[in-house]
C-alpha cells in the first residue's frame, strides 16, 4: 500500500474513533426504560417536586462501613427531618462513637428564629440556615443537605443538594414494594447509586463507595419519606437534649 494511501486510511480511523469516543455520554444517558426519561429528566422533575412541597417528613439512616488492613468499622447515624412551608423547619441526627455517650445535633427554625444545638458545643452561634446546614454536613455524612437543600434551594446555597457530575439512568429496581428510578453518577475515587420513586419522585436511597489511599467506605442511606402531609407539631419543636457533664462525652 503506498505511503499517502495508509496516511489516508490512517486519518479516517482516527476520525472515525473520535466520533465514537464524542458519542459516548450521549449513549449512556439514554433511558434504559420505555419511559425515555435519561438521567436529567428524572433529576429535575425531583428538584421541582421537593422545592414545591408544602410540607416533608422522613426518617432514615447512614451506614457507613469503613475497611482497611485492620478489617471494618461500622458507623450509624439515624436522622429525621420534618418540614413545613415556609419556614418551620426541624433536622437532627444522631451518632454514639466506640467507648462514648450518643452525641445529637439539632437545627431548628420557625419564622426568622433559628436554633441550633450540638452536643459538643452546645449552642451553636450560627445565624442563617444556610450556615447551619453547612455545619451539619460533614459529621452527619451529607444527610443533612441532601433533602433539606432540594426542599430549600432559595436559602441553603453553600453548595447542591446533591453533586451531580456524569449522571446516567441505569436500569429501574425495586425497593420493598416501591418501583424505582435509579441514577448512577461519579464521586471522587467511585460511585453513587440513587434510587428515586417513580409514583412520587420522591428519594429512597443513596449507596456510595469510594477509595482512598489506605481504605474504602462503602455508604448507604436510607429514607423513609412522606411529602405534603399534615405534620403533628410535637415533631417540629426544639426540643435539644440535657446537657450532660463532661466527662460523658
Amino acid at each position: 500500500m503506498h505511503t499517502r494511501s495508509r496516511r489516508l486510511l490512517a486519518g479516517l480511523f482516527c476520525f472515525a474513533a473520535i466520533l465514537a469516543l464524542l458519542a459516548l455520554p450521549a449513549a449512556a444517558d439514554k433511558s434504559p426504560g420505555t419511559d425515555g426519561l435519561a438521567a436529567p429528566d428524572i433529576i429535575k422533575r425531583v428538584q421541582a417536586v421537593y422545592a414545591g412541597s408544602r410540607s416533608y417528613l422522613d426518617s432514615g439512616m447512614v451506614k457507613e462501613v469503613f475497611i482497611d488492613a485492620n478489617g471494618e468499622r461500622i458507623v450509624e447515624k439515624p436522622f429525621t427531618t420534618a418540614f413545613v412551608r415556609p419556614h418551620r423547619f426541624r433536622y437532627e441526627f444522631r451518632e454514639t462513637p466506640a467507648y462514648q455517650a450518643e452525641r445529637r445535633f439539632v437545627i431548628h427554625q420557625e419564622g426568622e428564629a433559628l436554633r441550633v444545638h450540638w452536643d459538643l458545643e452546645h449552642e451553636l452561634e450560627l445565624n442563617t440556615l444556610d450556615r447551619a446546614i453547612a455545619a451539619a454536613t460533614g459529621v452527619s455524612s451529607e444527610s443533612a443537605i441532601t433533602v433539606p437543600g432540594m426542599l430549600l434551594p432559595g436559602e441553603i446555597t453553600w453548595r447542591r443538594a446533591i453533586r451531580f457530575r456524569i449522571p446516567t439512568r441505569i436500569a429501574d429496581d425495586m425497593l420493598g414494594n416501591i418501583d424505582c428510578y435509579r441514577i448512577l453518577d461519579r464521586v471522587p475515587g467511585g460511585l453513587v447509586t440513587f434510587w428515586i420513586g417513580k409514583q412520587d419522585l420522591l428519594l429512597r436511597k443513596t449507596y456510595m463507595e469510594q477509595s482512598f489511599d489506605d481504605f474504602r467506605v462503602q455508604r448507604t442511606t436510607s429514607y423513609e419519606p412522606a411529602m405534603n402531609i399534615d405534620i403533628d407539631t410535637r415533631l417540629l419543636r426544639f426540643d435539644p437534649p440535657a446537657k450532660k457533664p463532661w466527662w460523658r462525652f
